[in-house]
């Protein structure tokens, strides 16, 4: 029987077959890291993109910022100027007031009636007289009521007996008053009430 010696041939063999594996190995590891490295690219991309995003949108809503600044500053001097609008036309619309409000209660004020102190502050005001009875107080009351240009809703704050000197030892006896009415423009109530609806 032949002996043959295999052995170098399987060494051979044996030594490709590890060059193989050796080579497979190096070309999974380049491929995974040339994956590895892709990946990590497309991520860094993303990532970039995102930050791009991000730096956009802060400098949008910087600039929304400084606009609703400038909005609210708009709309704070609007109504400064719609206040002092405000205030002018109610200037103009009061100018006349002190002298319509005299003529009206002349007008209005009975026959009998005298009235010795007249005071207004704001929207109201305060009246004193005398008169010959308390059916003139209640005349007086009533002219306030129907007959003046605003919604003055008198209320009576008092009456009582006093006396008049007629002089040369004469005294007179009538009724001191004391009233307070508004100064309301009629409508203005039926007005602020139908906004509320």
């Amino acid at each position: 029987m032949i002996q043959i010696n295999l052995l170098p041939h399987r060494e051979a063999a044996k030594k490709v077959r590890k060059e193989t594996f050796m080579a497979s190995c190096l070309l999974s590891a380049i491929a995974g890291a040339a994956i590895a490295g892709g990946i990590y690219l497309f991520f860094q991309t993303l990532i970039a993109d995102q930050e791009n995003a991000n730096r956009m949108i802060e400098q949008e809503n910087a600039r929304l910022k400084d606009q609703i600044k400038e909005v609210a500053n708009i709309e704070a001097e609007i109504a400064a100027l719609k206040a002092r609008q405000e205030a002018v036309e109610n200037l103009q619309s009061e100018r006349n007031l002190p002298v319509e409000l005299l003529n009206e209660i002349v007008q209005e004020t009975p026959n009998g009636s005298y009235v010795t102190s007249l005071n207004k502050t704001a929207k109201t005001v305060a009246l004193m007289g005398i008169a010959q009875s308390n059916q003139t107080v209640a005349d007086l009351l009533r002219n306030i009521t129907d007959d003046m240009p605003w919604d003055s809703k008198p209320q009576l704050v008092e009456t009582k007996v006093a006396k008049i000197n007629l002089g040369a030892n004469r005294e007179r006896q009538a009724f001191g008053y004391s009233l307070n009415f508004g100064l309301n423009k009629k409508g203005a109530d039926e007005e602020s009430s139908g906004a509320k609806k």
